[in-house]
């Protein structure tokens, strides 16, 4: 029994109309070059068929779906950030309140609170004693100018 080669014809077919084949071309590139006449060939897929009768039929079907969707992975380091930052405050840990509150517990910054509270209760006591003391009034020229 002797093997016998034959060469396989392609056939193009686009929306119902069968496209001539370009001998030396990929597939990509057949569908390239009818894309100047239809132009949502640029996005199609191509369908390989079955072998029939020495014939491959190539089917070009237009992509449809949302325009701009892509299959995203679910998880992504943004997500995850996220979904942890959720969590914590749905716990009551919100990221922010624990920097404060170590922030708050550093000793320079208890030693700059405390000061800013002494300064505020003596100038409430001096006011409340002293009305009649002078005041400092600020002139316009002394203001910085607004942008």
């Amino acid at each position: 029994m002797a093997i016998a080669i034959m060469e396989i014809k392609r056939a193009f077919r686009y929306n119902g109309i069968q496209l001539p084949d370009v001998p030396g071309l990929a597939l990509v590139e057949v569908r390239d070059l009818y894309s100047a006449q239809y132009p949502e060939l640029i996005s199609a897929e191509i369908e390989t068929g079955e072998v029939i009768e020495g014939v491959q039929e190539f089917t070009f079907r237009k992509a449809v779906g949302t325009k701009g969707a892509k299959d995203k992975p679910v998880s992504t380091p943004r997500l995850n950030a996220l979904l942890v930052r959720i969590d914590e405050q749905g716990r009551g840990a919100d990221a922010a309140s624990a920097a404060l509150s170590k922030a708050i517990a550093m000793p320079s910054v208890k030693a700059r609170s405390q000061a800013w509270s002494l300064f505020a209760q003596y100038t409430l006591e001096h006011e409340r004693t002293d009305t009649a003391g002078q005041r400092i009034t600020v002139t316009s020229e002394m203001l910085a100018p607004l942008p």
